[in-house]
């Protein structure tokens, strides 16, 4: 008895991660190219709030710098992220911390530690 409930239980947490991590229907995960587009948004939000305020404005522009944020955090768009780190990278750049610091610092400073939610070899495990 106690071997069935072990394999059922073993059956149940591999399809969660061998099927609903492809198609998006997990719990707390975000793909890597929403994760980015977030971040993307939200660097030019920053970027935009700041020039209007520092040319009392007259002037709204975006720099390089926040278009090209997804990179700068390294996210990678077939990876799956944790949904609170994300919001948490989002929320400091489009926060005080992004008006002050600008969205290139804060971005560096932090988005730069995402992790990956991998499928049953995230990253606590090696990869083979």
């Amino acid at each position: 008895m106690i071997k069935k409930i072990f394999f059922l239980t073993l059956v149940i947490w591999s399809a969660n991660c061998m099927i609903l991590n492809p198609i998006g229907l997990t719990y707390e995960r975000e793909r890597g190219s929403e994760a980015a587009g977030r971040i993307t948004d939200a660097a030019i939000q920053a970027d935009l709030v700041n020039s209007l305020v520092l040319t009392g404005g007259r002037f709204a522009g975006v720099s390089i710098f926040s278009i090209v944020a997804a990179d700068i955090a390294k996210i990678e768009s077939d990876k799956y992220y944790i949904k609170d780190d994300v919001d948490q990278c989002v929320n400091d750049i489009r926060g005080f911390k992004g008006f002050a610091l600008g969205s290139l610092i804060t971005n560096i400073i932090s988005c730069n530690d995402l992790k990956t939610d991998g499928y049953i070899l995230g990253e606590p495990f090696p990869s083979l």
